[in-house]
């Protein structure tokens, strides 16, 4: 499943220094915490914060069946597992996002409710009808099929199944081009960020009923405010720079500079399956 997209976020080594940072941290796999894995693995703009602030939107149950579209390492998969006790399967397009990810959830002990799959969104190895619920955390930016993606995430979901996008979108300024790179994409070739009409006219064109559909501000504000409060301090062993490579600064800089210009901004979609 190599591509410019998956070539995009590869990175052999991530689980080797996942472990390094680790031992700066004077943690193992076998005492490490989902708190401490957070950092890198939240590859979404609020991290941990914008992840429990958005899933309660799903209310997801206990034992219910949950899908994570995008999953990168699992953390969002495992987080979820964790606070809700539901069955998570989580799907990603990258290898060793997937192999790192199956490791962490070894550590953790959540193998009897979380699996991932090294696998397209777009042509997903699940039955239909088979999902409760189902989330997607920045990954629509990299995927120009929309409709073809959100009909395969309509087809596994249950009716009356709830589905939560959350991924970058473009902002006020829907013309300017957006200054590259960014986390998601290194040049305009695998940037495919649409407007929230754009997202609900491909996903209601799937067969999803809307409920709701919010610019986070809100989110990039704290996340932005957050970054602030970080500069000048020493960075820690675990951060994002492991998963976004040796550009990782000029990346953030970017991502908050299209943001401020009023070209992209964070934004959450709910949606269900009708029953």
């Amino acid at each position: 499943m190599s591509g410019p997209v998956s070539d995009h976020y590869n990175r052999p080594d991530l689980l080797s220094r996942i472990e390094k940072a680790l031992g700066e941290m004077e943690l193992c796999p076998e005492s490490v915490t989902l708190d401490a894995l957070a950092p890198v693995e939240e590859f979404h703009v609020g991290g941990r914060m914008a992840t429990d602030l958005l899933l309660p939107e799903l209310e997801i149950r206990e034992d219910e069946s949950a899908l994570d579209v995008g999953c990168g390492t699992g953390g969002t998969s495992r987080h979820a597992a964790h606070r809700y006790g539901c069955h998570v399967d989580g799907i990603d397009l990258t290898g060793n996002f997937i192999e790192t990810g199956k490791a962490i959830t070894s550590w953790v002990k959540l193998g009897s409710l979380v699996q991932l799959h090294h696998e397209s969104a777009l042509d997903m190895p699940f039955k239909d009808e088979h999902f409760d619920v189902a989330w997607m955390f920045h990954v629509g930016m990299n995927i120009e099929t929309k409709r073809e993606l959100f009909a395969e995430v309509f087809r596994v979901l249950k009716p009356g199944g709830r589905f939560l996008v959350y991924d970058i979108m473009r902002g006020e300024d829907e013309t300017t081009p957006l200054t590259f790179p960014v986390p998601w994409a290194g040049d305009p070739s695998t940037n495919f960020v649409r407007s929230a009409d754009r997202y609900e006219e491909h996903l209601e064109a799937a067969g999803f009923a809307i409920s709701k559909t919010e610019a986070r501000h809100d989110i990039a504000g704290r996340f932005f405010e957050h970054l602030d409060r970080q500069a000048g301090k020493p960075s820690s062993p675990m951060s994002l720079a492991m998963v976004m490579g040796e550009t990782a600064k000029e990346k953030s800089a970017n991502l908050r500079a299209n943001y401020e210009a009023g070209r992209i901004v964070p934004t959450a979609t709910l949606c269900r399956k009708p029953a």
